[in-house]
């Protein structure tokens, strides 16, 4: 009987001995909310530029500008024929250079024609019609010089120089660094006197 007693009194220091319950493990943070201190975070509004990319890849195009646009061609870019000529008349074994200041808009061409023998500048209206062009020299005695003929490109042209005196061949080569033709003044309406060039007196 000495076994059951020791069970009894085994059984009755544990029924007495205090209960102790487990810790609860402490509740997860609130994730759904920031805390009030939190200041939000701003975005820039542009990425910031990263120099080795760029070096790279080449500069990107600015805010707002459509991926694949064609830049727009500079304000004063050449148009057509635009620019001085140099003229040179064939009058036999003799040539004569002139030059002559064109302005196209469209297929019409006006312009200056300037006399280099008298140093003076007349009046030039026109027109081109594809590779054809014909230009009109308004002299002050009231005659005309025409000048008609084709055009290679936009750089070479060559016809027939037509006045009251000759009927002769033509040339003329655009000179984009002839700037000095436009400093001279415009003839006020004189005539000058014909220095044996094949040019008629102007």
């Amino acid at each position: 009987m000495k076994y059951p007693v020791t069970i009894v009194l085994a059984a009755a220091l544990i029924a007495a001995a205090p209960q102790s319950n487990p810790t609860p493990p402490p509740a997860p943070p609130n994730v759904t909310q920031a805390p009030a201190s939190a200041a939000p975070v701003a975005v820039p509004a542009t990425p910031t530029p990263n120099p080795a990319l760029q070096n790279l890849l080449g500069p990107t195009a600015p805010p707002g500008a459509k991926a694949g646009a064609t830049p727009k061609p500079p304000v004063n870019a050449r148009q057509g024929i635009d620019g001085v000529w140099e003229v040179q008349i064939q009058n036999g074994p003799v040539t004569t250079y002139d030059h002559m200041n064109l302005k196209q808009t469209g297929d019409a061409v006006t312009g200056t024609y300037l006399d280099n023998q008298h140093n003076k500048r007349y009046p030039l209206s026109g027109s081109v019609d594809g590779q054809n062009i014909r230009m009109v020299v308004s002299l002050p005695n009231g005659s005309t010089i025409l000048m008609s003929g084709r055009l290679d490109g936009t750089t070479d042209m060559i016809g027939m120089y037509n006045d009251p005196k000759l009927n002769v061949p033509f040339t003329a080569a655009y000179r984009p660094k002839e700037k000095w033709i436009n400093n001279l003044n415009a003839d006020p309406g004189l005539s000058g006197v014909g220095g044996g060039t094949g040019n008629p007196p102007l």
